[in-house]
């Protein structure tokens, strides 16, 4: 008789605590007349470092569905792979695989230390030996503008860079098959700051995108104080801000030390993350 379900669910190959515990609370939940294959496939190669999780349920898999969904809900079932496939993967690829009967092998066998199934360690422990990347405080810089006004954006990128501010900017973010949209949103989502270049081009209709941005990063401001944003005035008057962007104080390129303001302004920012 065919089992009821067969899921392949992937795990994190570098965060093995938190994935044994995921694959304890299955294990301790369904009995053997009910989860009657639970194996875990790990792919070693460097360049590719996988584990996926493959479950045979002979009966109550609409129960697992609601609990997963309920307790994991960032665990799904990944349709792109067929446990055929990945069965097929052990011999052709070199996949480790390790079948589970109950949850006393989840120490041995996904260990945070090397092992024979995972020949890397976990990824708290090679930053504890190597070092974690230093990036979460880094102030992460949005370049919001008119792609008319590049060349001003441009020496401002180059020299952000050298001052060692990482900033989003379009033209080294977005490659050719993107999606823009996807892009940007992300560029948004994970930058504390915005430096909205307002220009005549800018509030053009036909420019698309630097509205929506800038209007973006103010409603975050009014909701979320560590979404901020400076405004650098390319070649507009006053009264030709959007009115709610006229109460800020802007930075004028005009100015022979804008670049220098930009800089500075940008590090006084870092203390309001």
């Amino acid at each position: 008789m065919e089992c009821d379900q067969t899921y392949v669910i992937p795990l994190d190959y570098g965060d093995r605590k938190k994935e044994r515990e995921f694959v304890r609370a299955i294990l301790n939940r369904y009995d053997r007349d009910t989860l009657v294959g639970a194996v875990l496939f790990v792919n070693n190669n460097p360049y590719s470092l996988q584990s996926f999780l493959c479950l045979n349920f002979w009966k109550d898999s609409e129960d697992f569905e609601q609990w997963l969904s309920l307790n994991y809900p960032t665990k799904s079932r990944d349709f792109r792979f067929l446990f055929s496939e990945i069965g097929d993967a052990v011999f052709k690829r070199g996949f480790n695989i390790i079948g589970f009967t109950d949850d006393s092998m989840l120490e041995l066998q996904m260990s945070d230390e090397a092992n024979g199934i995972y020949l890397f360690p976990s990824r708290d422990v090679m930053n504890e030996k190597f070092g974690k990347p230093n990036t979460a405080s880094t102030l992460s810089v949005f370049l919001s503008h008119s792609s008319s006004d590049k060349p001003f954006v441009d020496s401002v990128f180059a020299e952000l860079h050298k001052s060692d501010i990482r900033a989003w900017y379009d033209r080294y973010e977005i490659r050719p098959g993107d999606s823009i949209t996807e892009s940007i949103n992300e560029g948004l989502r994970k930058c504390h700051l915005g430096l909205l270049f307002f220009s005549k081009n800018f509030l053009d209709p036909r420019s698309g995108w630097p509205m929506s941005e800038a209007n973006y990063f103010f409603s975050q401001r009014m909701k979320d104080k560590k979404k901020r944003f400076i405004v650098i005035n390319i070649d507009l008057n006053v009264s030709e801000m959007p009115p709610l962007m006229q109460d800020y104080l802007y930075i004028d390129i005009r100015s022979p030390s804008a670049v220098r303001q930009i800089i500075d302004a940008i590090i006084h920012e870092q203390k309001f993350l």
